[in-house]
């Protein structure tokens, strides 16, 4: 018998290593030249070198999210530290009871006609008043520290912020004690500001013009006199002594 001229055929991959195969060809071409993770990567890198406006959107979009949130852990946890450490100071001493009651009724004057106007007006909204509430509080305290830190929108967003809750002491106060109310909040919020407006100044600076230089004119006083018509080299002669 003669022995067959067809060829053996090729052992089929299994599924397994064709996902395999297809997993290690995205993961290379990502990482190739313009490949999307090695584009995320050099907007990484240039994160040093870089100012804040010239840094990647994405990466700062997600810089923003982790510090907000950062800071909603960090308000969470703060507040349960400040409430106990303010509990224990009310119940050591009659000096700092009272201190800490006028602080808690002082600080009630402000805090309970905000919450009071945000419940009564968030009936038809999608938000619940809590969580209106929780934005207004944290809308504070970001302004604030932003404001400390320097930021220019930080400190617009504290001013819009503390204008919005003048309103609310005013609007949810009853009317005899509206003055007051909003003398207290104002003086609150007045005092806040110290920070969160710190290095802060109105004075308008002289802005300064170099004028380009002037050409130079320089005067000298000289008479001319005009020759005679008959001057010529041939008719003048020197002076004889």
């Amino acid at each position: 018998m003669q022995p067959s001229n067809q060829t053996p055929s090729k052992t089929t991959q299994s599924p397994t290593h064709r996902h395999l195969a297809a997993l290690r060809d995205r993961w290379t071409t990502a990482w190739a030249k313009d490949g999307f993770l090695r584009n995320r990567w050099e907007d990484i890198r240039q994160v040093r070198n870089r100012d804040w406006h010239a840094i990647a959107t994405w990466l700062k979009t997600t810089l923003l999210v982790l510090g907000i949130a950062g800071a909603i852990i960090l308000l969470d946890t703060a507040s349960g530290i400040l409430g106990e450490a303010l509990h224990k100071l009310s119940t050591s001493t009659p000096l700092t009871r009272g201190g800490t009651a006028l602080l808690t009724d002082l600080w009630g004057v402000i805090d309970n006609p905000v919450h009071a106007y945000i419940t009564d007006h968030s009936a038809g909204l999608t938000a619940s008043g809590p969580g209106i509430y929780f934005l207004w509080q944290i809308t504070g305290f970001t302004g604030l520290l932003g404001g400390l830190l320097g930021f220019t929108t930080a400190r617009l967003t504290w001013v819009i912020w503390g204008a919005l809750t003048l309103m609310a002491v005013w609007l949810a106060t009853p009317e005899t004690s509206r003055p007051l109310a909003l003398a207290i909040a104002l003086t609150a919020w007045s005092l806040a500001s110290l920070l969160a407006l710190r290095g802060l100044t109105l004075r308008v600076r002289p802005v300064i013009y170099n004028a380009p230089p002037q050409p130079r004119i320089e005067v000298r006083p000289e008479i001319h006199l005009p020759a005679p018509d008959n001057a010529t080299p041939d008719n003048v002669r020197p002076l004889q002594r």
